[in-house]
């Protein structure tokens, strides 16, 4: 492989601008066991990294302001005040739109383990209108596939025209900024900024809210990445390559060592948000608990990438009691 990890996704605003890699999406899926990347956007020789970064958050940025966020779940009634604040909003990557429980893949936001309301997934947002009945109705998913940290700003100001004092913010986004080319380390500063800037405006329209977010679910794993390409050798194509990230050589050997990198620029990244989030009365971080997961071939989606509807079940079932605590359930 051996390129930039680059923006990502977006096919319907940007599709005619880049073709879309798969091998992109099932590295970190290999690697994570729980990405949700949305599909990466193929850097072309010629288009800056950090352009095409841009341009994609200055189009998210404009769609969210005109357009209200791209299909999200939206609430019903009017939401709470910032006093008593109530309900749940959402925003990131395509962590938490459903992205593959529908065919032809897509988001599927009734399938989402975090805001969805198909009882198959029993979501967080289900788990809470149970305990917390007054929630009900008032729940906005503005995450997009694809979406790197630069587009939370955006994605936040679009919930909270929705709902516009939640009791719960999550936030996934950990993913997609990861460029495994070298240059993660000077990244993840700005990667932080825009972290907090989301925050910023989170805590500023509605103080009282609190904020989840959310580190990876899994550790790269060497036995996933087997246990897959058993399942389908087609896939070991994906993450062959000379680059730092690459788990196979061109040799076809396992690269044990490429493992340890990525673990190590994903903790760089998930260290910046939490050092982020500590700023803020209102910020927790997950403590660990989605890294501990341990993810099974049955919660995958065809596309090796997302979790169908048992992943999605699997997810809100490891995340609700870090909710419980955070809320004082």
């Amino acid at each position: 492989m051996g390129q930039p990890f680059d923006a990502t996704g977006l096919a319907t605003f940007l599709g005619p601008l880049t073709g879309f890699r798969r091998r992109r999406n099932l590295v970190w899926r290999l690697a994570v066991g729980r990405g949700g990347l949305g599909g990466r956007m193929a850097w072309v020789p010629g288009m800056g990294r950090r352009s095409t970064v841009r341009r994609c958050a200055v189009v998210v940025a404009v769609l969210l302001t005109l357009a209200g966020c791209g299909a999200p779940a939206k609430s019903s009634t009017p939401s709470g005040s910032a006093a008593e604040p109530v309900g749940l909003i959402a925003i990131g990557h395509s962590a938490l739109t459903g992205h593959g429980t529908a065919e032809p893949p897509q988001a599927g936001l009734q399938y989402s383990w975090a805001t969805g309301t198909n009882p198959k997934v029993n979501s967080i947002y289900l788990r809470l209108v149970k305990v917390r009945p007054e929630d009900k109705g008032h729940v906005a998913n503005t995450a997009i596939d694809g979406a790197t940290a630069s587009a939370l700003d955006g994605e936040a100001k679009a919930a909270l025209r929705q709902v516009s004092a939640p009791a719960l913010v999550i936030i996934s986004i950990i993913g997609n900024d990861i460029r495994c080319d070298g240059t993660d380390k000077q990244h993840v500063p700005e990667f932080g900024q825009d972290v907090r800037g989301a925050l910023d405006t989170i805590t500023e329209k509605s103080p009282n809210s609190r904020i989840l977010v959310l580190g990876r679910m899994g550790t790269p794993s060497p036995a996933l990445t087997r246990a897959i390409v058993a399942r389908d050798p087609n896939a070991q194509y994906a993450v062959t390559g000379s680059g730092i990230c690459d788990f196979y050589n061109v040799a076809g050997e396992l690269v044990p060592s490429h493992f340890k990198t990525l673990t190590a620029i994903i903790e760089a990244y998930e260290a910046e948000q939490a050092r982020v989030c500590a700023k803020y009365r209102q910020c927790h971080t997950d403590g660990g608990a989605r890294a501990a997961y341990q993810d099974k071939l049955e919660d995958f989606a065809p596309d090796w990438i997302h979790h169908n509807i048992a992943g999605q079940n699997a997810e809100a079932a490891i995340t609700w009691p870090v909710v419980e605590k955070i809320l004082g359930l």
